[in-house]
């Protein structure tokens, strides 16, 4: 398979725009040519420069926190997608930042609280769609312990409410992405 073919799996589109990444590229962005052509949903490729873009997925990472009863500390998103829904502490990768460093640190900052132990438990495929545009991003989970819950406070502006819920409770539609749901029936099938 050349590096630019599609893999028989389809690129997940916006259910707003129908457009992935890649589709909204209409211009070379080394060269300007209007030739830039879409190659198996996952690059961009100009004929005239033979510039060519990729569009792998994007990385997260979050935090699966349980308390002493078996309650998951979950965080109410403030913002779309997925407002009012629950998530996990967690979020995106920044360069040259290891998913567990994500963990910690998108904890601290969504809730205050210092994890450790933090060791890897699953990840699945998602698509996060800002702007109308459909991210592929691959979700992963890491199982977290914290010393006290003393100190926990929910990050202005990011972070609507925070809750310790029991996740065989709640509504399967209550969680924000389809990876959450996958991890939540992961970790409940195995503990």
């Amino acid at each position: 398979m050349k590096a630019c073919e599609s893999s028989s799996r389809p690129l997940p589109l916006c259910p707003v725009s129908k457009k992935s990444v890649p589709e909204h590229f209409r211009f070379c962005p080394s060269c300007g040519s209007e030739k830039l052509a879409l190659r198996g949903g996952k690059c961009v490729e100009c004929p005239d420069c033979s510039f060519t873009l990729y569009f792998n997925p994007t990385c997260s990472a979050g935090a699966l926190i349980f308390d002493q009863q078996g309650k998951l500390l979950v965080v109410e998103r403030a913002n779309e997608p997925s407002k009012g829904k629950y998530g996990i502490p967690g979020g995106f990768t920044d360069p040259g930042e290891r998913l567990e460093e994500v963990a910690v640190r998108e904890t601290k900052e969504e809730t205050n609280l210092d994890i450790h132990s933090v060791k890897f438990f699953a990840s699945f495929p998602n698509v996060y769609t800002y702007r109308e545009v459909s991210y592929a991003v691959t979700d992963t989970y890491f199982l977290a312990k914290v010393d006290s819950f003393e100190g926990l406070e929910a990050e202005e502006g990011e972070v609507a409410g925070l809750h310790r819920v029991d996740p065989k409770e709640v509504p399967q539609d209550q969680w924000a992405f389809d990876s959450l749901r996958n991890a939540i029936a992961k970790y409940l099938a195995e503990y």
